[in-house]
């Protein structure tokens, strides 16, 4: 059989072009789509507490993830996502938000990728922050070469991956999870798809990143944040983004965490605006007359705040669960201590709700003086049973949340209203609150 000249160039034309296409393949980002259960062992019959969705955008040179949690439980959106760089402390990680006995946990995803060693044998060991992995053996699953690795920490936390031989891209996982009092749980994710990004994707799927990326160093948050709430400057820069966010994740895997971005900023505009309404309605009319009983003993009346300038700190002043932001407890005790020789008084007001049930009223007393002692407190702090905030205004009556900062002038009026936490910077603390006490001392 004979083959013409123009077969074989046709042949080779053929197989070239393959070859350049299967690179460009090869080139483009890779979508990686995966599925996981928060799990509480239980014999035959585990509970699923949490189920969630992780995506994985990985290019020859960065990897971006975005987690789906639960959105109303779960890991709050401007936490969700970001450049994955395993160990790095300073960057957001994959991982999830699970409340257990009243605290918020943080809960770390495994690895998505992991740097292999460069010589990668059966046993061979190395460190990626606290935890030590070991490769065991060479295997397949699904017809995919994956090494099958064993991770382990100090504190006895154990993981058992299944991540691809080239890329270190994570296949399958499970690894354990510690909440409460070293209660167990485990962590499953699988893989349950792999494709290259739509080349018609891969631009807009880049400039979503880079926007997301860019919002999310603009909002500031700590990577180890759990609240959802954000400030009125951060729902700004939010609702800033939205247009071009809307634009570049049309018809992209993003498109979805857009959306949610978009509503979530929708419902925290109309908690700023309700705040804002209650704050109208206060500000620069009298504060009502109160009464404290102290949990050191002992009653503060309003009438002995007279000719003072006054900071009223409402919060719960738990000890458990001591979460965020009570830290800001803090700077006020710094604050207090930097005014309280110019007539500026700070009064703690605890919002415990056992604090209205006689049975455990004994018991939320003692923990609002373990929260003082162990945040070195010495401005008074006193039980409110919830009248008092009913009057003021309780933030989370319009889905806000505690802790709530009124100042009143010596003069007895309120001239500041402010509900939820201050953005902090370490090295200035409560900023805004010490300039209207700078303000009102002039």
């Amino acid at each position: 059989m004979r083959f013409s000249a123009q077969f074989f160039g046709v042949l080779l034309s053929t197989l070239l072009c393959l070859q350049v296409n299967s690179s460009r393949a090869a080139d483009r980002p890779q979508l990686s789509h995966y599925s996981g259960s928060l799990i509480r062992p239980g014999g035959d019959e585990s509970e699923i507490l949490r189920r969630f969705e992780c995506l994985l955008i990985q290019s020859p040179t960065t990897a971006f993830f975005h987690v789906l949690d639960d959105p109303r439980r779960g890991c709050p959106w401007p936490d969700s996502f970001g450049r994955f760089q395993a160990a790095a402390e300073n960057l957001v990680q994959p991982h999830l938000t699970y409340q257990y006995e009243d605290s918020n946990y943080f809960l770390s995803l495994p690895p998505l990728v992991l740097t292999l060693p460069d010589q990668a044998n059966e046993n061979t060991e190395w460190k990626v922050g606290t935890w030590t992995y070991q490769l065991l053996e060479r295997t397949e699953l699904d017809q995919e070469a994956v090494w099958a690795v064993e991770a382990r920490e100090p504190r006895g936390r154990r993981q058992k991956l299944l991540i691809n031989q080239q890329t270190g891209t994570l296949v399958q996982a499970e690894m354990d999870v510690f909440m409460g009092r070293g209660d167990r749980f485990q962590m499953t994710v699988r893989r349950i798809s792999a494709e290259p990004v739509p080349t018609a994707q891969i631009d807009s799927i880049a400039a979503t990143q880079e926007d997301l990326l860019k919002l999310q160093s603009t909002l500031n948050r700590r990577p180890d944040a759990v609240l959802a709430e954000l400030s009125e400057r951060q729902i700004q820069d939010a609702a800033a983004a939205l247009d071009d966010l809307n634009t570049a994740s049309e018809g992209t895997p993003l498109q979805r965490l857009v959306s949610r971005i978009k509503t979530d900023v929708e419902q925290q505009q109309t908690r700023v605006s309700a705040v804002a309404s209650q704050a109208g309605a206060m500000v620069n009319s009298r504060m009502p007359a109160f009464a404290l009983q102290l949990i050191h003993g002992g009653t503060l009346e309003s009438a002995s705040l007279a000719g003072k300038t006054t900071i009223l700190h409402f919060w719960e002043y738990r000890d458990k669960p001591l979460s965020e932001p009570y830290g800001q407890t803090g700077y006020l005790e710094f604050l207090f201590n930097r005014y309280r020789s110019k007539n500026v008084a700070v009064v703690g007001i605890c919002c415990n709700p056992e604090l209205l049930d006689p049975s455990t009223v004994r018991q939320a007393q003692r923990s609002a003086r373990k929260t003082a002692e162990f945040m070195n407190l010495s401005y008074p702090i006193g039980g409110d049973d919830g009248s008092l905030l009913k009057t003021v205004g309780d933030p989370r009556d319009s889905r806000g949340q505690l802790p709530l900062w009124i100042v009143i002038s010596p003069d007895g009026k309120v001239v500041h209203y402010h509900a939820g936490f201050y953005e902090i910077d370490a090295a200035t603390g409560l900023k805004q609150l010490d300039e209207i006490v700078q303000a009102g001392l002039k």
